[in-house]
């Protein structure tokens, strides 16, 4: 005799996408370090895609890139960790008397520190709960940047859309100051909002909301072009 089992609630499942998150946390501390395209990284990915942060808005959406989600945690994270391929997690042992630049994010008091074009260093003071929140962060943009590479390629090949908007942020950009547009063109900035709204999967006000909330933090990230 076959006893059904009754589908999972919604509760049921973020319970237990929490408690795989603390078994993963607490597998990566032992282990030392994390992959985000790893065997982890893929049960972490999982886990937060299961559970859906407020906070990371339509983290769970294969088509939109989570755009409120992305200035939240990039007003925590430091200035072109999108940029770094390696992130390392550090305590504090003396690097704020180095030559290196000390890095603060604008809405977290921790000092990070860029050390060549691919590491970033961040120092850990608040302990466990600190990891855990940058460790999801990572993760979030890991999630977004699949899906806007998946809206950037076709058959392997850059989409029209990127390669226009390549275009026009590399012809636009200045010299002293590479973060954002320079031109004073609506018409230029426009099109680059609606090529950037199609390799987000998001409209052209979204698009262009989410540009105006970085740049008024842009000296602590490197806006949107950029980012993305």
């Amino acid at each position: 005799m076959t006893i059904p089992v009754p589908p999972r609630t919604r509760a049921q499942e973020s319970r237990a996408a929490i408690e795989r998150i603390y078994v993963i946390m607490r597998h990566l501390f032992i282990r030392g370090y994390y992959k985000p395209g790893g065997a982890s990284g893929a049960a972490l990915r999982q886990a937060l895609l299961t559970l859906q942060p407020e906070i990371y808005g339509s983290i769970a959406d294969p088509q939109k890139v989570e755009l409120n989600g992305l200035v939240y945690v990039i007003d925590r994270l430091p200035c072109g960790i999108e940029m770094c391929r390696f992130v390392k997690l550090v305590a504090a042992e003396g690097y704020s008397q180095s030559g290196f630049e000390t890095i603060v994010p604008a809405k977290r008091r921790r000092n990070c520190y860029r050390i060549d074009e691919e590491t970033m260093l961040i120092e850990i003071t608040r302990g466990r709960s600190e990891i855990y929140d940058i460790l999801t962060h990572l993760t979030f943009i890991y999630i977004e940047a699949n899906k806007i590479r998946d809206h950037a390629l076709e058959e392997g090949q850059p989409t029209r859309e990127w390669i226009k908007l390549e275009e026009m942020v590399t012809a636009q950009q200045s010299p002293d100051n590479p973060k954002s547009l320079v031109s004073e063109d609506l018409e230029v900035q426009h099109r680059a909002f609606s090529y950037l709204s199609t390799l987000l999967g998001r409209t052209f006000e979204e698009t262009k909301h989410a540009y105006h909330r970085l740049a008024q933090g842009s000296s602590d990230n490197n806006g949107l072009f950029d980012i993305i």
